[in-house]
């Protein structure tokens, strides 16, 4: 069961809004005190990669991103496919399970992955799962879905209490896989 766009190809330039959450919703990055996230350990580790999207991936850039207690935020983008070799090999169809290289979801399993080894490692979290089976993500469209997506990113924390992702929020789309 997919939630990636079935027509759409992952591996080509664009704006990418994704959110990606602990397993089960628990709260292990760190918690929000007076509108700002105050990452522990696990949460730092998890903003490094990040950051480390783009020096790993060159074709990638991260607009903006934040760590929330339970989840992760992340703008990004890419100005050619997120990998030149899939770039030489074309557009890609997709098939259920099978990873495309240069794609969105192969970037952001890589990211998982990597986190979750090095929160293993530094013993953070006793062994995986860290995260949440899938992601979402938003094909951005146009500059003032852009501009809504990084206010929006930006000021996560500061409504963190009326977050649909908050271990207290009622049932709903997001929160219903571990409730």
């Amino acid at each position: 069961n997919s939630l990636r766009h079935p027509s759409y190809d992952y591996t080509q330039p664009g704006a990418y809004f994704v959110t990606i959450c602990a397993q089960g919703g628990r709260a292990v990055f760190g918690q929000v005190i007076d509108g700002e996230m105050q990452p522990n350990g696990l949460g730092v580790l998890a903003q490094n990669g990040c950051e480390q999207l783009a020096t790993r991936n060159l074709n990638v850039s991260i607009d903006v991103s934040v760590v929330m207690p339970n989840h992760v935020h992340v703008l990004l983008g890419g100005s050619e496919s997120f990998d030149a070799k899939s770039a030489r090999l074309g557009a890609t169809q997709r098939r259920f399970g099978e990873s495309i290289p240069g794609s969105l979801s192969s970037l952001i399993g890589g990211y998982k992955s990597g986190v979750t080894q090095k929160a293993v490692h530094r013993a953070l979290i006793p062994a995986p799962p860290l995260w949440q089976r899938n992601f979402y993500d938003r094909i951005v469209r146009g500059e003032a879905e852009l501009s809504r997506i990084r206010e929006y990113i930006r000021t996560n924390p500061q409504r963190w209490r009326d977050d649909q992702l908050h271990p207290h929020a009622p049932p709903n789309q997001f929160n219903r896989t571990w409730r």
